[in-house]
């Protein structure tokens, strides 16, 4: 199957793209920058909001992983038209180009953000059927859920078939040096002061990336057709938590200190992924400690000079 990979260069993308051609895919990375991690495929550099180039990309795939976006929630803030052009607008444009070539299936990598912050009732699950967000606090997450609609009106109105993945927070290997995880671990190695936004209990479902790269992987199956999974961890982890997991994995202690809030901060919420086991087959492999101690180990070897 020859499978299109936006955002293939990326944290998240290129592990997709490993694990999409160890199922023995033919795979094409589809981004404006060049892959870095030596996969042996297909590369056009193009923009997703240039539809005749995916047009012309994507003749003769019959799956378009829409991975590229505004990753940043930071810089979604502070250039919320930009962020919003590469995030809602590309998928748009994604989207318009499967239905110009035709029998194209769009999986599209979206969030958990979409569900809101509001605190879940007792030991409610969230799951693929809770609405979303009546009133988003960010732009982040209103842009997300404009990409998931265009999905679903693209396949009332046109017949593109679809998949929506809503991800936990990824970390692991390849990570963008601004996210969380390697800010922590490189102050946390500098015994430079770790900066926490509002009281740190805030959770996510954190979600080692090569468990998140299989579960992508898995969406390519048949009975993921215009289906919504959640693919992520199976652990609440507070903030907290995580600058308590690298003290105790690398011994040292940390510097911390508190700051009021950002502003539409997600909360966090328990999200279910028992739809992608049941379904599809999928779970995650590795609980947070353990794969944070792979990050770690990877972080100290490849990351770390002298």
């Amino acid at each position: 199957m020859k499978v299109i990979i936006t955002g293939g260069s990326g944290f998240i993308g290129s592990h997709v793209v490993d694990e999409v051609m160890a199922l023995g895919h033919e795979v094409t990375i589809y981004d404006l920058e060049a892959p870095h991690y030596g996969q042996q495929c297909a590369y056009v550099r193009g923009d997703t909001r240039d539809i005749d180039r995916m047009v012309q990309s994507a003749r003769g795939a019959e799956i378009i992983y829409n991975i590229a976006a505004e990753a940043n929630v930071n810089r979604f803030y502070e250039s919320p038209v930009f962020s919003n052009d590469i995030t809602a607008q590309a998928t748009l444009c994604v989207l318009e180009a499967a239905r110009r070539v035709g029998n194209v299936r769009v999986i599209l990598a979206s969030t958990e953000w979409i569900y809101g912050s509001l605190a879940a009732a007792g030991d409610e699950q969230i799951t693929e059927e809770t609405p979303y967000a009546v009133s988003p606090d960010h732009l982040y997450t209103s842009s997300k859920i404009a990409a998931e609609l265009f999905c679903k009106n693209y396949h009332h109105l046109y017949n593109v078939p679809y998949t929506i993945m809503r991800f936990g927070i990824p970390f692991g290997e390849r990570a963008r040096p601004e996210t969380v995880t390697p800010i922590f671990i490189r102050k946390l190695l500098k015994n430079e002061t770790i900066t926490i936004h509002g009281d740190g209990s805030q959770t996510r479902q954190f979600i080692y990336v090569r468990d998140l790269a299989r579960g992508n992987a898995a969406c390519i199956q048949p009975a993921a057709t215009n289906e919504i999974f959640n693919i992520n961890g199976r652990e609440q982890i507070s903030v907290v938590q995580i600058v308590r997991t690298l003290e105790s994995i690398l011994g040292k202690k940390a510097n911390v200190t508190f700051v009021d809030d950002r502003k539409g901060n997600f909360k966090g919420r328990f999200i279910s992924s028992e739809k992608a086991k049941h379904l599809l087959g999928w779970e995650t492999r590795l609980g947070y400690r353990e794969a944070m101690e792979h990050y770690v180990a990877w972080y100290l070897k490849n990351m770390v000079k002298g």
